[in-house]
């Protein structure tokens, strides 16, 4: 993700990605049994790391003075580890420096923080691991607070509706990760009233003496979508119509009501399923219409 900054010198682009939830979840994670790689039900469970050797960060050491605790390094230390980085790459210590130190420190208010790695010390392994000790350049600069907060483009919802998804306030520390679960939340919300295209670009403005940030989110709404058809294959009758009862021709389309109901039915449904296995959505955009397919059938397994 990057957000633009609106500063003295004009706009300036700050990359603020950060090692996602999801690619966590992904280690490990077991395959679809609808596709087509899947592996076959006798075949050996995949090594951790794959078929390189994953980077084991033992130590981080900093060349300056930092203010943050302890347990702030060691958990972004244990985040880069649990993301398992490939050991033969030569960039693994710059994704560390970038998504799990400076992202530590942004999410602390030090919205300028530089961080550069210095020295990669390795510290030995084997053929599935490898330990370092890395040093970090670190800048950390300012803490700043949240300032203003506000909407450009609204219409959908009022600016105090808004206002409430955002889990930060005016002087609370300038947290990146409430801010991007705040738009994270802007999302479902329209999406919930059928908004699907739904975009958020922040726009920042930065006041060093007072060290703080305001922020404007700029929305851009797009085409609100109904529901036109629903087709729906693989299902007992009593499923069906719990499906159908939930997604109405005509009705605004949510996407959530989907996700729900395979959660509540997971056990009537194949195992490890995705929704690209069972869904096609087919939109138009002129018309702001969407016509849905559901196909449940094959690649049933006995759940256990």
């Amino acid at each position: 993700m990057f957000w633009r900054t609106a500063c003295s010198s004009g706009l300036l682009l700050i990359s603020l990605w950060l090692y996602p939830a999801s690619l966590r979840a992904q280690v490990n994670q077991p395959p679809s049994p609808c596709s087509s790689s899947s592996p076959k039900s006798d075949s050996a469970p995949a090594q951790p790391g794959g078929d390189h050797p994953k980077v084991v960060i033992d130590e981080v050491r900093f060349d300056g003075p930092i203010r943050l605790p302890d347990s702030v390094v060691n958990a972004a230390i244990a985040e880069a580890n649990d993301a398992e980085l490939d050991a033969t790459s030569e960039t693994w210590a710059n994704q560390f420096a970038e998504a799990g130190i400076r992202a530590a420190w942004q999410d602390r208010g030090y919205f300028k923080v530089t961080v550069k790695p210095g020295e990669v010390e390795s510290l030995g392994g084997d053929s599935h691991e490898q330990h370092f000790r890395v040093i970090v350049h670190i800048d950390e600069g300012l803490q700043y607070h949240l300032g203003d907060l506000t909407f450009a483009d609204a219409k959908a919802f009022s600016p105090g509706e808004l206002r409430d998804v955002i889990p930060l306030r005016e002087g609370e520390i300038f947290d990146i990760s409430k801010i991007r679960g705040g738009i994270e939340a802007l999302t479902k919300t329209y999406a919930a009233i059928g908004f699907i295209d739904f975009t958020a670009v922040p726009r920042t403005e930065i006041d060093d003496k007072l060290q703080r940030i305001s922020l404007t989110l700029e929305l851009d709404e797009q085409k609100q979508y109904r529901i036109e058809d629903v087709n729906v294959i693989g299902l007992d009758q009593t499923l069906e119509g719990v499906l159908r009862s939930q997604l109405v021709p005509g009705e605004v389309f949510n996407p959530a009501v989907i996700d729900d109901f395979v959660k509540q039915n997971r056990s009537s449904l194949p195992v490890n399923l995705r929704q690209e296995d069972y869904l096609q959505a087919k939109r138009d955009t002129r018309l702001g219409i969407v016509d849905l397919s559901f196909d449940f059938r094959g690649c049933r397994e006995t759940t256990r």
